[in-house]
């Protein structure tokens, strides 16, 4: 029982565990169990880039037609910095990552902020206590990371003062329902128009800190600086989002009130 615990951690209401008797480890949401397997979700994007679109956000995401319309987008895991040259897709840390996220996520939802529906996790491992990872998730359409809606004009045209007020409000209820995002970029933030508006998702909730209150306000500090940095790199000549525009996303973060 204590190994059974290991390997999977805590399984959220609604989702179920499938073994594939060859490693495989999946934890599925039930009603699209019967549309989902380990076998097609848990294959190199590399291999099959021809059979349907591949997504090139973090990491590059696959998409795959279900039988039930939707489209799920399959999300391989891979280390970043130094480790993405040593250890590439290969993790060690159990419970797996992947059904940590799925688990962060699914709490992430049940506290009212805006993210993308998980359908599943997988785990495939390799030898010993090695594993691949992969999170499968529902797509969200007509929704676009922010680097991708600023650079192709998707943020002038629903109105920059919208969508930085959009993502604002998502960014200040995360915090205040107590998640910190400790990756925070313009590509895990989602915008779409929507019949109410503009409204903002976060997504990629790998390495979050769930608190039982808010989110201690240097670390929110510390997250505004790291989209900061975000905005800096990618883009540092401020062709995209001046820095007027920065200025706006923090006056709406506080609620247009002075800076703490």
């Amino acid at each position: 029982m204590v190994f059974q615990d290991r390997s999977w951690g805590v399984i959220p209401p609604g989702f179920k565990k499938v073994v594939d008797g060859s490693g495989g480890l999946m934890v599925v949401r039930e009603d699209v169990a019967g549309c989902l397997n380990l076998e097609e979700c848990t294959r190199p994007n590399d291999k099959h880039a021809s059979e349907g679109l591949v997504f090139h956000g973090r990491g590059g995401l696959r998409g795959l037609a279900l039988a039930n319309g939707e489209t799920a987008l399959i999300r391989p895991y891979r280390h970043g910095g130094l480790l993405r040259q040593l250890t590439g897709e290969i993790f060690v840390t159990w419970p797996p990552r992947p059904f940590r996220e799925l688990v962060v996520t699914e709490e992430v939802r049940r506290r009212g902020i805006p993210t993308v529906e998980v359908y599943g996790a997988c785990v495939k491992r390799s030898w010993g206590p090695f594993y691949r990872g992969w999170l499968v998730t529902r797509q969200l359409q007509g929704g676009q990371d922010l680097w991708t809606a600023i650079q192709g004009g998707g943020f002038r045209r629903l109105g920059a003062n919208q969508v930085l007020q959009a993502v604002a409000t998502s960014l200040r209820g995360l915090h205040r329902e107590g998640v910190y995002h400790r990756d925070l970029n313009l590509k895990n933030i989602l915008v779409r128009c929507e019949p109410d508006g503009v409204r903002g998702y976060i997504i990629d909730f790998d390495k979050a800190i769930l608190f039982f209150g808010e989110v201690p306000m240097p670390l929110a500090r510390r997250n505004l600086s790291r989209l900061l940095r975000s905005v800096n790199k990618l883009d540092p000549t401020r062709e995209y989002l001046s820095a007027g525009d920065w200025k706006r996303f923090v006056t709406s973060y506080y609620g247009h009130t002075k800076e703490p």
